[in-house]
């Protein structure tokens, strides 16, 4: 039986964009090995939850007093979360007839590795993190072939597989049901740019913006529409960067749509209506799931090549690539390079076939479940 846990912030299945919880309750329902998981309980969410025959979901809670007495007061906590998810594993089967995976959370493998020695482990990393694992001989999980080198490199020991994020082929399949262009006040003749992403220095939006405000000096008819919180952080280095963002926007006006923050289940609407997704990165990605999910819609993606981007968005074939080193010059060249090619409807299909046959949530669940087998079944 899989166990699968993650940090005790978000709950399974997460109300809002929650990238690591939204792959273990995708794949976990999915699978037909037997997988319960282990997350924290949050305010609305049960005690348990069965999903289906070979899946359910096991809450864990801790009073007002709990939390304040052991974690904050004493932080001698007797119970802690690590042991609770073990007891679940208890509860549920055995520890020689289980594994437990464990995302994104090198502290959490290491606090119930010191709990039970002997406990089948797999660490399933979604972000390059410096490694502290107890095993050097670790397996480990990674969406994308750059991550893959990352751990490698550092736990040349370790045993590091590809098991990549996904996205439900069931509403990328379907029809948009709502006119997003009429809502947002933007002409059916009207170019449309897209960025859905977190507002931070790392995404790259305020030197888009920049591009953009140049560019539509030189471009009639032509709207951005930005898909993310600009009030997600409150204070520091964001929150300041956050403001830059909005007053760009501002200095653009009508042209530029800021559309906040959107659930996941309304962003195939965005992807739609879009005739370019942009996805200007300033860091190493270790997959891109905007990337994905506008390929899945059959839209074109314009994107940085940085880290795990580029084993999916090929330049000319499925999609393209923006120049290094990035400015608002070169995004601009690179815009008009994207939207006067001819084959830019045929380069969205062949990346919209690629992505349907590789990283729909049902491909995902099968490729993780050969891996467990290849590991446990011997």
């Amino acid at each position: 039986k899989i166990i699968f846990t993650v940090t005790p912030i978000f709950s399974i299945p997460p109300r809002g964009a929650a990238a690591v919880e939204t792959w273990i309750y995708q794949v976990a329902k999915r699978l037909s090995i037997p997988s319960a998981i282990a997350c924290i309980k949050n305010a609305g969410y049960p005690e348990y939850n069965k999903i289906n025959d070979n899946c359910d979901i096991h809450y864990i809670g801790f009073s007002k007093v709990y939390k304040r007495l052991f974690q904050k007061w004493t932080r001698l906590d007797p119970l802690p979360y690590s042991q609770r998810v073990l007891n679940i594993r208890d509860k549920v089967t055995t520890q020689e007839d289980s594994v437990i995976v464990i995302h994104n959370s090198m502290k959490l493998y290491r606090q119930i590795r010191e709990r039970n020695p002997n406990a089948k482990l797999v660490m399933h990393m979604h972000n390059a993190f410096e490694p502290e694992l107890p095993d050097n001989d670790a397996k480990i999980i990674v969406p994308s072939q750059f991550l893959k080198a990352f751990y490698e490199e550092r736990l040349p020991a370790a045993a590091v597989s590809i098991v990549p994020n996904g996205f439900c082929a069931e509403t990328y399949k379907r029809n948009p049901q709502n006119n997003l262009r009429q809502q947002l006040n933007i002409a059916e003749d009207a170019t449309v740019l897209l960025y859905a992403g977190r507002i931070s220095p790392d995404k790259g939006i305020l030197l888009l913006l920049q591009a953009f405000k140049q560019l539509r000096t030189l471009r009639s008819n032509i709207k951005l529409v930005v898909v993310g919180d600009p009030y997600a952080s409150r204070k520091g280095e964001k929150a300041e960067y956050q403001k830059k963002v909005l007053d760009a926007a501002k200095e653009i006006g009508t042209d530029c749509i800021m559309a906040g923050g959107q659930s996941p289940d309304q962003m195939h609407n965005f992807y739609h209506m879009a005739d370019l997704v942009i996805v200007p990165s300033q860091v190493e990605e270790a997959f891109c799931m905007v990337a994905v999910e506008a390929m899945a819609a059959g839209k074109a993606v314009l994107a940085s090549k940085k880290g795990g981007i580029s084993e999916f968005v090929l330049d000319g074939i499925t999609g393209y690539h923006l120049a290094e080193p990035m400015s608002s010059d070169s995004i601009i060249n690179d815009i008009n390079r994207a939207l006067a090619d001819k084959e830019r409807y045929q380069i969205a299909e062949k990346a919209k076939s690629l992505v349907f046959s590789k990283y729909s949530w049902e491909n995902v669940a099968q490729r993780f479940e050969e891996q467990m087998k290849n590991w446990f079944d011997k």
